[in-house]
């Protein structure tokens, strides 16, 4: 791979640096870090880059930098990519520019697995440097040698190595690669090897076939004859048969996967003999994990399709990125915060539209800062109320106080004092598109409303999976909180709630 900058367009570059620099006001430097890694960083670091990672090895505010995306990303500086990682092979199933083209269940066409994704961690959010600002050899993967294609282009670079001793995946994907190549229009490649016990899959990355090889050696060289045609593994052996199978991880958990060929073969000798009858070529990679379990892969810190949809600035600057219609996403975990005012109405009868409009706006306006500062995002305002959502626990906690504290300082300015109520619950949900948004439906959405429903005036009522979460009972140290079992309205059992009391102000 050459780590030569590709071609740098430096007029673009120095405009769009201008108008990302009018955008907000940035911490120092952060532009012209920014300058410097688009100007010299190798084109693999510019492909799907990892704000995270980006800003840790910068040593800079993990926020302000996915605001620095987000923003470059409008202005079209980068490119969003919205990506599906296999966590049993590593490789990207899909890449996508747009949300609204992401869909749940995918079959990986390296290995074969079949799942369903949840935005909580394997759909993943990356940036591509634009091609009009540097043109590098990713945005052409077409032309890329095969192991730029395989190894830095499909597979994912966020991946941790859970084999001992081995560096990383990569290192472990090249040890079972037994065939890496292009096969040409009329071309036939023919590859060799000792078949072990165990699975053995061959993929052009649209379908994966396996040869399952069993404990039963044989003596004689075997010829597995293939062809690529239309877009399909073909196999004139009846043995050869589409199926699904079950396989297991080291912990035990039952993996799905489907193969569009598939055939028991005995240990030994083998030969791979494949035949292109397509007009293009193919990239045929074969690779030999035998028999070890199927692996659960973790990625290292990275954004995830869900912490994206908790970012304020993502909703504010990409409304048109919303799921696609009749599709939904599942969330494994997220937060949901509502707050409400307690005696609008009565507000409206005694100060008069106008000037009760006045102010649940600027209360609007004061949940909005703190609802940013705290990493989390509004969904939608209904009347008076707020429905928030946030990665954690911990920041809808944090922000819920925060809110407490900013309301009774705005209180100090007017006559007619807003009274706020502030629920959280967190679990599963499934994100949708309603009304041309991003919304969140299901039964914990229901219960944070519930719960919200049970505060009183400036009070704060959180369910006992978020006073579980982490670092939630020591952020409420310092306050009153007052346990109670209840009963919720459409829900049979009762739940348990923390009441944390208001402060007095000052």
């Amino acid at each position: 791979m050459s780590l030569a900058a590709g071609h740098l367009n430096a007029y673009q570059l120095d405009a769009k640096l201008e108008l990302l620099e009018q955008e907000r006001t940035w911490s120092p430097r952060l532009i012209s870090k920014l300058e410097a890694f688009i100007s010299s960083a190798p084109d693999v670091d510019l492909l799907r880059v990892n704000p995270i990672h980006y800003a840790q090895e910068r040593g800079l505010k993990e926020a302000e930098v996915l605001d620095l995306f987000l923003f470059a990303t409008k202005i079209g500086l980068f490119e969003m990519d919205w990506h599906l990682v296999c966590p049993h092979c590593g490789f990207i199933v899909d890449s996508l520019p747009r949300m609204n083209q992401i869909h749940a269940h995918h079959v990986c066409p390296t290995c074969g697995s079949e799942r369903d994704y949840d935005l909580d961690d394997y759909i993943q959010v990356a940036f591509t440097i634009s091609p009009q600002v540097r043109d590098i050899q990713y945005h052409h993967p077409e032309s890329l040698s095969i192991e730029d294609l395989y190894l830095n282009y499909r597979l994912s670079k966020e991946l941790i190595c859970p084999v001992p001793d081995i560096p990383t995946w990569r290192d472990v994907v090249v040890h079972v690669t037994k065939y890496l190549g292009y096969v040409e229009p009329g071309q036939t490649v023919r590859a060799a090897f000792d078949m072990l016990p165990g699975v053995l899959r061959a993929t052009d990355n649209r379908a994966c076939i396996q040869l399952s090889g069993t404990h039963e050696p044989q003596t004689q060289e075997l010829l597995i004859s293939l062809r690529l045609a239309n877009g399909r593994f073909q196999s004139d052996d009846p043995a050869m048969q589409p199926r699904s199978q079950t396989r297991n991880t080291a912990a035990n958990q039952p993996v799905q996967f489907r193969y569009e060929l598939e055939k028991q073969i005995p240990s030994g000798k083998v030969v791979i003999e494949i035949e292109n009858q397509q007009a293009i070529k193919s990239a045929l990679f074969i690779f030999n994990p035998g028999e070890k379990p199927t692996p659960v892969l973790s990625l290292k810190p990275s954004l995830s399709g869900k912490q994206l949809l908790t970012n304020q600035t993502f909703r504010d600057l990409f409304r048109s990125e919303v799921i696609r219609e009749n599709e939904t996403l599942a969330i494994k975990d997220i937060t949901f915060l509502f707050t409400d005012l307690k005696g609008s109405t009565s507000m409206y009868d005694e100060i008069g539209d106008a000037k009760a409009y006045f102010l649940v706006h600027q209360h609007f306006d004061a949940l909005r800062r703190v609802i940013r500062q705290h990493n989390g995002a509004i969904v939608k305002t209904i009347g008076d109320a707020v429905m928030a959502v946030f990665d954690t626990p911990i920041d809808a906690i944090r922000a819920a106080l925060s809110m407490l504290d900013a309301l009774n300082e705005f209180n100090a300015t007017i006559s007619q004092d807003l009274m706020l109520k502030v629920g959280i619950h967190c679990g599963h949900s499934m994100a949708v598109a309603v009304n041309e948004g991003n919304d969140y439906f299901g039964q914990n959405v229901n219960i944070a409303a519930r719960v919200q429903a049970l505060a009183d005036c400036n009070e704060i009522y959180i369910s006992s999976d978020v006073y579980d979460s982490t670092g939630v009972s020591e952020a409420l140290s310092n306050h009153q909180v007052v346990s109670d079992e209840v009963q919720v309205g459409g829900f049979s059992e009762t739940i348990r709630v923390f009441k944390i009391a208001p402060r007095s102000p000052g």
